[in-house]
């Protein structure tokens, strides 16, 4: 076997051992991610919907819904994970309602993010350290919210929009 050809069978034993380890995870092969990778652009009509979660999300629902001429809407979760400040007095997770916002990108950060601002659980109890931020990935198939901790893993905290059936 010639170098080159070693040097190509090499390449490509790699790509297959390591493909399920980066790049977001990939779950079906080199070239798909587990998510879209982060929109450099949304609209709240792009984010609008039922969302599920999977991984550390499962069981978690997000409905984001639009208020027309805003830049966002109102939001209810369920089983939305508590953070640490009141784990304690509330449980691991917690429903609620409240509002949303797209936060296009800036120079600071290039990618649009989903702000939640959640109504208390309790009447006089805000929830500081909250999962309160999300990125958004959208492809052409599929709309994803998701806690982006490391951009070269997987993100084991994602909801992915349903979509709808087919009328």
């Amino acid at each position: 076997m010639n170098r080159h050809l070693r040097i190509r069978t090499a390449a490509a034993a790699l790509t297959a051992l390591a493909w399920p380890l980066t790049a977001c995870g990939l779950s079906g092969g080199p070239s798909e991610r587990c998510v879209p990778a982060p929109a450099t652009s949304a609209t709240t009509a792009d984010l609008e919907g039922d969302y599920e979660g999977s991984l550390d999300a499962k069981g978690t629902r997000l409905t984001l819904t639009t208020r027309p001429g805003e830049g966002g809407g109102t939001l209810a979760v369920e089983n939305w994970p508590t953070g640490d400040s009141f784990r304690e007095e509330l449980g691991a997770s917690f429903s609620t309602t409240g509002t949303w916002e797209l936060d296009r990108p800036t120079a600071g950060y290039r990618h649009a993010l989903l702000r939640l601002h959640f109504d208390p659980p309790k009447p006089d109890l805000p929830a500081p350290h909250t999962l309160d931020l999300l990125s958004i990935g959208i492809d052409a198939e599929r709309t994803f919210v998701y806690a982006d901790k490391d951009p070269d893993t997987c993100p084991d905290f994602r909801l992915q929009r349903r979509q709808s059936p087919a009328g």
